[in-house]
């Protein structure tokens, strides 16, 4: 054997992961000697095929503005809710007694009940919630780690039947790059379900305005004006 076998391997593992290989390779060797029998390459996973019957993986995020009588207490309030739901506080930025701007992490199940509650601390001046469809990204990563992982099993297998140095260190040198890749698309699995189970809340808090006894005057007598030109939009 030499280091075209290893770089055979590479190539291989390209075909595995864009999901082009139809098939299960009828030999059970490599091109090169015969001592260094590989065994039967599994069909590939491919992802497309996959996606069509996986269920939609959906992640959820709701971005709302609520002015509150009091920042502390708001907070307090909305780590609460956030412990209470079996979530956590995954961001806390506070800007004294004037605003405060959290991120906040619930069980999916819990999502709208947790997104009403934070409704309740005051007077919301906006609120978007949306969701993205990650079914496609969940099942690509998937397929590719899959297939990643059959081919590490079919280099290791290579590297115990090698003798020589050259093709020794060639092929650590492919299972090192190799190893770097299913670390990569394991944690990127680990967020992406996170990302799932978990639904974000975006809440930014901001203190309410007490208007003095001139300032309810003229919020009347703005109100009233305005009123003179347009009754109802």
């Amino acid at each position: 054997m030499n280091t075209h076998v290893v770089r055979g391997l590479a190539l291989g593992l390209l075909v595995l992961t864009s999901g082009c290989m139809a098939g299960k390779a009828k030999s059970s060797s490599l091109s090169g000697p015969t001592g260094y029998g590989m065994p039967p390459m599994q069909a590939a996973v491919r992802a497309g095929d996959l996606a069509e019957t996986a269920p939609r993986m959906l992640a959820w995020t709701a971005y709302l503005n609520v002015d509150v009588w009091n920042i502390s207490n708001a907070v307090a309030a909305a780590t609460d809710f956030a412990t209470q739901a079996g979530g956590y506080i995954e961001h806390n930025r506070d800007q004294g007694d004037s605003d405060a701007s959290l991120r906040l992490r619930v069980p999916a199940a819990a999502f709208t009940n947790a997104v009403g509650a934070l409704e309740g601390l005051g007077h919301v001046t906006s609120r978007s919630v949306q969701g993205e469809d990650v079914t496609e990204q969940v099942v690509d990563n998937d397929a590719r780690l899959k297939n990643k992982l059959v081919l590490r099993d079919r280099l290791q297998h290579l590297l115990d039947k090698a003798t020589d140095v050259k093709d020794i260190l060639a092929i650590e040198t492919e299972l090192n790059r190799l190893q770097g890749d299913i670390e990569s698309m394991e944690a990127r699995a680990k967020a992406l379900k996170g990302q799932v189970d978990f639904a974000a809340i975006e809440l930014s808090l901001h203190r309410r305005k007490v208007l003095g006894p001139l300032g309810y005057v003229f919020k009347g007598l703005f109100w009233t004006v305005g009123k003179l030109f347009v009754i109802r939009d």
